[in-house]
């Protein structure tokens, strides 16, 4: 039995990018579920339920937890 040989000269799949442009987002404001305001040094980003976003807020400033 003789054994078939395939060979593959050349294999296109999409279209090829020819350059990288800046990303639509290049901040955390620039997410659509996020709000940023008013940043201060040790801000977080926390989930508020009732606007479905993420907010920044005065972060943990000692403590024991």
């Amino acid at each position: 039995m003789a054994t078939q040989i395939t060979h593959v000269a050349k294999i296109t799949i999409g279209t090829p990018i020819r350059r990288v442009t800046g990303a639509s987002v290049q901040e955390l404001n620039d997410l659509s579920n996020v709000t940023i305001t008013g940043v201060e040094d040790g801000d977080i980003i926390v989930f508020n339920a009732s606007t479905n976003k993420f907010e920044n807020k005065a972060g943990i400033s000692g403590g024991t937890y």
